[in-house]
């Protein structure tokens, strides 16, 4: 009996100490697991070289200079004099001239009112055109020189400045003539005679720098020199020309090109 009694005590006075000592424990908020926050790299931009252009720049390559071979001085020889001749040359670039009634003209310098003011026998038609304009750059009209019945030269001027300028003030560039074989004038002369042969022509002047050889029908033929200069300033030359029909001479053209 007092063992049941001490055993109930016992419990008793455990179940008054666990009411005493008790007290409500809030759990723990629970800190959920660390995410793993997947790192997003940036993806790696590949930045292109860009190379600059290489820039060919020419290379002008100076022409080789040769340093001139020096010579032994050659021993002296004795000079032949160079007997003079008193014929003109009948082709003179520094000097394109012809005449009109005794009054000298040149291309490139005597002007279309030179030869009016000198009273050269144009054609009257023509002379009415003198004061017309000419662009730069331009030649003329013919303007005929009266030689005979049925038989004129003609003279061509030129405007080779950058204004407009009338014809008359402008310098004759060519001159042209047929020549008429059994016919005689005394107007126009040149520093060659016109019933020239073409051995006489070369035999002055030289060899010309073309020749044209023609073959027509029942014994016609024609052969064309011509002496030329190129010019300064323009895509032409300056030149006399000669045709020759048969051996004789036909055409007469010199042009002045500056």
């Amino acid at each position: 009996m007092k063992k049941y009694l001490l055993i109930f005590v016992a419990a008793l006075l455990c179940a008054a100490m666990l009411a005493c000592g008790s007290k409500t424990v809030e759990p723990k908020a629970e800190v959920p697991e660390a995410t793993e926050v997947p790192v997003t790299e940036a993806p790696a931009t590949e930045v292109p070289e860009t190379e600059a252009p290489a820039t060919e720049v020419p290379v002008t390559e100076a022409p080789a200079t040769e340093a001139p071979a020096t010579e032994e001085p050659a021993a002296e020889e004795t000079a032949v004099p160079v007997e003079k001749t008193e014929e003109a040359a009948y082709v003179d670039f520094d000097d394109m001239s012809f005449w009109v009634n005794g009054t000298k003209f040149t291309l490139g310098v005597s002007t279309l009112q030179d030869m009016i003011d000198a009273g050269v026998p144009f054609d009257e038609k023509d002379l009415a055109n003198a004061g017309n304009n000419l662009n730069p750059n331009y030649q003329s009209q013919g303007f005929r020189i009266e030689l005979g019945k049925y038989w004129s030269a003609q003279v061509y001027t030129m405007n080779d400045t950058k204004e407009n300028k009338t014809i008359s003030e402008c310098y004759i560039c060519e001159v042209y003539l047929p020549n008429h074989e059994n016919e005689q004038q005394d107007i126009l002369k040149f520093a060659f005679p016109l019933d020239l042969t073409m051995e006489q022509l070369t035999a002055n002047a030289g060899e010309p720098d073309d020749v044209s050889h023609f073959d027509g029908d029942n014994g016609y033929y024609s052969d064309t020199l011509t002496y030329k200069k190129d010019s300064d300033k323009y895509f032409g030359y300056n030149q006399f020309k000669f045709e020759f029909i048969k051996g004789v001479l036909k055409y007469v053209t010199i042009t002045y090109l500056p």
